[in-house]
């Protein structure tokens, strides 16, 4: 309602305007005609045959005419042409014009050009004052290759602006707008959307309800509830600008986008989209939304970059590699997130597939060079079995700077995340951490694989360390290694490898409140399995050695294993909670500080503990003091 009592405002005030301007009336004037008839009684004098008449800056020619001298009046009928200051021209096949107002009305087959568009109806009022012209009825505007038609129209001849009200259309050669109300330049090809808005191309869709869309540049700008869609892509935003032909658009304030075939939902306070490259960035308050059967995964960082996988590389006719590339436009790099030198890692095996091994042996190879075949026959020789390369492209998201994570069952922060959508594995980088069943897991990388939407293992990559307290217990039960990986089965961990260098401390009970000791241990490997949140059995392989302390004789230190901290302060406690900024905490080796090791760039807050013994001063377990379980 609120546009068009704006739309009506607008033309009140056009009309008005140009109302002002109007001159002192004047009579009509007959320059020509073949024959002529004045019936003096009725006032009226009738005209036939090439007849011209003159009026103000306007010339009207005819086949016949009737002239009303007391009402200043002519009836015209027959090829009618108004021509008005040699540049707008007027035809149909009937006029009725009142020299007093200067306001003519045309029937049939009705034409206005003024240089810049034609305007065709069946019937036009045009006021040769103002230069306005209105049909009240169906009506179309022709402007270069843009068609516009509505069933209301007003067309301003000296500001070259058309207002278009009800089942507005227009096409151009890449789109077709339908609206509710519509104002239209002829002179810049701009149109200004007052309602509901449809912009249809080719293989894309834009719908808003306010803005403009420049018809001759294919660029626009768009301000309520207004959306892109191109495929299974949908962009979103308060404010939406969009270049067709560069194939890029931007959102602004309550960025909202979805590949629905990919699956991929982002949400922030600013987005942009690349078509040609299909990247689609978002920043402020950016969010990633994972929805499971039962649960949703929530991810946010600093910017969430969503793009497609290079496509394989493919051999020329000469045998060089070459690789496919995308032009990048002024606007696109204007635009661009300058956060590319903190993404995470990329390239084979994380986001791209393994390059091919060559089939062709070095002794072929030699042969060849031996009996110096003829370049015949070493083409055929180099026809042999190629594996030819996959093209398949598949979509990859990038999260960096201040990675946090939260799903009920588990929590995750990180400095940035590689999300590959062809395995369903998210990788961790740079101090992640990883909270689940009453333990936090921390490695130099973490890598979280999903199987139909829920997590299915976990690989803890150098440095991987386990550490959980029953309740509000101040004892920590530890376990670290070179490297781990757990297993789980629907969304819990069920089973825990720890690969070399394997190392625990675990606080047994006598019974469901008091503790009987610490037990520190030694292994090569290590197996964990798990119940009801809770470790159910250990397993241990190699190179075993272990000693119980008593709580009362714990010695300096011996409590915590090298590398641990407790992060649990940066863990996100809810949904609304990912969005708290938190410094990180890190290990600092106290013996690495001593030999003159610097802080590293980045290090917030760090933690300095004490080194564990070597193991040299772990005397061997007793088999009494050993608890670990044997497996069954």
């Amino acid at each position: 309602m609120k546009f068009r009592i704006l739309f009506l405002l607008i033309i009140f005030l056009f009309c008005a305007t140009n109302n002002f301007a109007q001159k002192k009336t004047t009579r009509v004037q007959i320059e020509n005609s073949d024959d002529a008839e004045f019936r003096i009684k009725e006032g009226v004098s009738h005209f036939v045959g090439n007849c011209r008449f003159r009026h103000e800056n306007a010339l009207m020619y005819c086949d016949s005419a009737d002239y009303f001298e007391k009402e200043n009046r002519l009836n015209a009928f027959g090829n009618v042409r108004i021509l008005q200051a040699d540049t707008i021209n007027v035809t149909a096949k009937r006029l009725i014009y009142d020299g007093n107002t200067r306001r003519a009305e045309l029937f049939e087959n009705v034409t206005l050009t003024d240089g810049k568009a034609v305007l065709t109806t069946e019937y036009l009022q045009y006021d040769m004052a103002t230069r306005i012209g209105t049909y009240p009825n169906s009506g179309k505007i022709t402007n270069q290759q843009n068609v516009l038609t509505s069933n209301t129209g007003y067309y301003f001849v000296g500001s070259k602006d058309a207002f278009f009200r009800h089942n507005v259309k227009i096409n151009t050669p890449q789109t077709e707008i339908t609206s509710d109300t519509i104002k239209y330049n002829t002179q810049n090809r701009i149109a200004n959307f007052f309602g509901p808005t449809h912009i249809k191309g080719k293989d894309d869709y834009l719908y808003t309800e306010n803005g403009w869309y420049n018809t001759s540049t294919d660029q626009a700008k768009f301000n309520e509830r207004s959306f892109y869609q191109s495929g299974s892509k949908t962009l979103k935003g308060d404010t939406l600008y969009y270049d067709r032909r560069a194939g890029y658009g931007r959102a602004v304030k309550n960025v909202y986008f979805i590949d629905t075939a990919d699956k991929v939902i982002l949400t922030g306070g600013y987005g942009q989209y690349n078509k040609p490259s299909e990247i689609a960035y978002v920043t402020k308050r950016a969010l990633l939304s994972i929805v499971q059967e039962k649960d949703t995964i929530f991810l946010t960082a600093d910017t969430l970059k969503t793009t497609l996988s290079d496509p394989k590389q493919k051999s020329n006719k000469n045998g060089e590699i070459s690789k496919d590339t995308t032009v990048v436009t002024k606007i696109q790099k204007k635009e661009q997130v300058n956060a590319d030198d903190d993404m995470p890692p990329m390239g084979p095996g994380i986001t791209e597939p393994m390059k091919p091994v060559s089939k062709t042996t070095d002794t072929l190879k030699r042969a060849n060079e031996a009996k110096n075949v003829a370049d015949s026959l070493l083409k055929k020789t180099d026809t042999t079995k190629v594996v030819k390369e996959d093209t398949t492209r598949y979509r990859i998201l990038y999260a960096y700077k201040n990675v946090r994570m939260y799903k009920s069952d588990l929590q995750a922060v990180a400095d940035s995340l590689v999300y590959t959508y062809s395995d369903s594995i998210m990788r961790c980088y740079k101090s992640p951490a990883v909270w689940t069943q009453g333990s936090q897991i921390t490695a130099n990388q973490i890598d979280i694989e999903l199987k139909n939407k829920k997590i299915d293992r976990m690989k803890m990559n150098a440095s991987a360390f386990l550490v959980g307290t029953e309740g509000d217990s101040t004892l920590f039960n530890q376990i670290s290694g070179k490297n781990m990986v757990g297993f789980f089965n629907d969304n819990k961990l069920t089973r825990l490898n720890v690969i070399g260098n394997g190392e625990s401390i675990y606080y047994p009970k006598e019974d469901s409140v008091t503790y009987t000791g610490m037990n520190r241990a030694l292994c090569s490997n290590m197996t964990l399995t798990f119940k009801n949140n809770k470790v159910a059995r250990v397993k241990m392989e190699k190179d075993i050695e272990g000693k119980l302390h008593p709580l009362d004789k714990i010695p300096e230190g011996e409590d915590k294993l090298k590398g641990f901290i407790w992060r649990v302060e940066e863990r996100p406690v809810s949904k609304e909670d990912i969005y708290r900024k938190v410094a990180v905490k890190t290990v600092v080796d106290s013996t690495e500080k001593k030999n003159g090791r610097q802080i590293q760039q980045g290090e917030k807050k760090t933690s300095v503990l004490p080194a564990a013994p070597k193991k040299a001063t772990i005397a061997p377990a007793k088999k009494e003091s050993f608890t670990p379980r044997k497996e069954r």
